[in-house]
């Protein structure tokens, strides 16, 4: 019996063992649940073509009967769509994986496609790779806006003698909108302490079968506009794009497979959303005024983190000009990002904004408002970021650190944007103006050395030692900015023909 191709719209939580029994207890409790034993086997090469295609393949025993699945997603998706093809396998013995059960639908082609390259390569067929083994409680549920499904898997993920442990809520769309998964999803994170988690257990399999111990960090995720599209339209694009770039990496944090560099990427993306509310998102009603603040509370609390790690960096170079060793952990306002990307009120702020990009979009108001309304932003921030470019070594360091703050909103919007310009003259323009960006950044990561040191030193007097080492290379630092600052100032702005 085959079960049509659709699309699946889905959200998965993690749950905390402390919160296993209460969330058992609310699937059971009143509403008619259902408790089906799973397992499955997935299907790739060993070097994970599908996975890298977007694509997870499995066959699962679901209590009595067999059911073959492909599910297709886009690689730079936000985890909420998924396209879906499942099809029951007859028979009492562990089916292997047929690709010609998923012909004619469009995961089917998409794996084809990845099939015959796997074939022209020479290379050996998709073959199981490991095995889930859970117990799901499951219930179905009229809520506002439509009806879900709720359900409880607990169990692992296990190849050879490695076992990783799975324990997470899915809350699929059955019908209705996509604002009817979110609020449900909301309503559980309140009441639980539960938070959104995007590796699914393809992913996880995938890491534990090749011994990884790191997710894949997640650099910038492009955002797709439309220039017929409304100027809220291409809003809530670019908070899809940001948020991709930020949960992806504050999943594998949550997870305890995330490092140093999860934590600059979800910084990045959360301060490349900020600049996206403040940019384009004045006199928008379905803003909401306390992201822009709520995000920034996160960025700082990363930023503790992330400052560490800048200051552990520069260790070498200090011992080699002489100086003492320093205990980084002698800091008291260290941050654990672990703790951050568990915190359930980062999981509710982040399904506020899922809200709002998978809303209605105001409509257009007039042709071409939103390449104009985009070359207005970029003018005005090129301008005040480069307008005193060849002032800057006399400069107070405030001014100093407000213009890398200018210039990097005035590379994520250009970035953001990029799909609406020709792209060579965008590329161009950010070749022109990322070594400023960069310059920049190394005189910060010079002040935020120097102001930590300070707070070492009132623990470790070892410290001064690198305060003064920080100081005296900050005029070098500031000396290198010039000329990359005025190739910036002169950079091609491709906005304005």
């Amino acid at each position: 019996m085959e079960l049509s191709p659709s699309t699946e719209i889905e959200l998965k939580l993690h749950v905390p063992l402390d919160r296993v029994a209460a969330v058992e207890h609310a699937l059971r409790d009143r509403v008619r649940a259902t408790r089906t034993h799973l397992q499955a086997a997935y299907y790739d090469t060993p070097d994970e073509r599908l996975a890298a295609a977007g694509l997870a393949w499995r066959v699962r025993r679901e209590g009595r009967r067999w059911v073959q699945t492909l599910k297709s997603s886009e690689l730079n998706g936000d985890g909420m769509h998924r396209e879906e093809h499942n099809i029951v396998i007859h028979g009492r013995e562990w089916p292997d994986a047929n690709a010609s059960l998923h012909a004619d639908t469009p995961a089917g082609e998409r794996l084809a496609a990845v099939l015959k390259d796997i074939a022209d390569d020479n290379e050996p067929p998709p073959a199981e790779r490991f095995r889930t083994d859970v117990w799901r409680i499951e219930r179905t549920v009229r809520v506002p806006g439509g009806q879900v499904t709720i359900s409880f898997d607990k169990g692992e993920i296990r190849t050879g003698d490695a076992t990783t442990p799975v324990c997470e809520v899915e809350i699929e769309l059955k019908t209705g909108r996509p604002a009817a998964v979110i609020d449900t999803a909301t309503r559980w994170v309140e009441r639980h302490g539960l938070w959104l988690d995007t590796i699914n257990k393809a992913q996880r399999g995938g890491m534990l079968a090749r011994g990884a111990v790191l997710a894949p960090v997640i650099k910038a995720v492009p955002a797709n506009l439309d220039a017929e599209w409304s100027i809220d339209a291409a809003t809530r694009e670019m908070v899809r794009a940001c948020l991709v770039q930020v949960i992806r990496n504050t999943s594998a944090l949550a997870n305890d497979v995330g490092d140093a560099n999860h934590v600059h990427q979800a910084r990045i993306g959360v301060r490349k959303l900020r600049t996206v509310i403040r940019e384009f998102g004045k006199g928008n009603s379905a803003i909401d005024t306390t992201w822009e603040p709520r995000l920034r509370d996160y960025f700082n609390q990363l930023g503790t983190s992330r400052d560490l790690e800048v200051v552990a960096a520069m260790g070498p170079e200090i011992e080699a000009a002489g100086g003492p060793a320093i205990d980084l952990h002698a800091s008291t306002s260290s941050v654990d990002p672990i703790a951050i990307a568990r915190d359930p009120e980062l999981t509710l702020l982040v399904l506020e904004l899922f809200g709002y990009v998978h809303g209605t979009p105001v409509p257009r108001q007039s042709e071409g408002e939103l390449i104009e309304a985009v070359s207005s932003r970029l003018q005005k921030l090129h301008r005040r970021a480069l307008k005193r470019h060849d002032r800057f070594p006399k400069l107070p360091e405030e001014e100093r650190h407000a213009i890398r703050k200018r210039l990097k909103r005035l590379r994520y919007t250009a970035e953001l944007t990029a799909s609406l310009f020709p792209s060579k003259r965008v590329a161009r323009y950010l070749r022109q103006i990322t070594p400023a960006q960069e310059a920049l950044g190394e005189l910060n990561d010079l002040a935020v050395a120097r102001n930590t040191f300070k707070s070492l030193s009132e623990h470790d007097p070892n410290a001064w030692f690198a305060v003064g080492w920080a100081a005296a290379q900050g005029p070098h630092a500031i000396a290198r900015c010039a000329k990359p600052l005025a190739r910036a100032a002169d950079a091609d702005r491709y906005w304005r023909d």
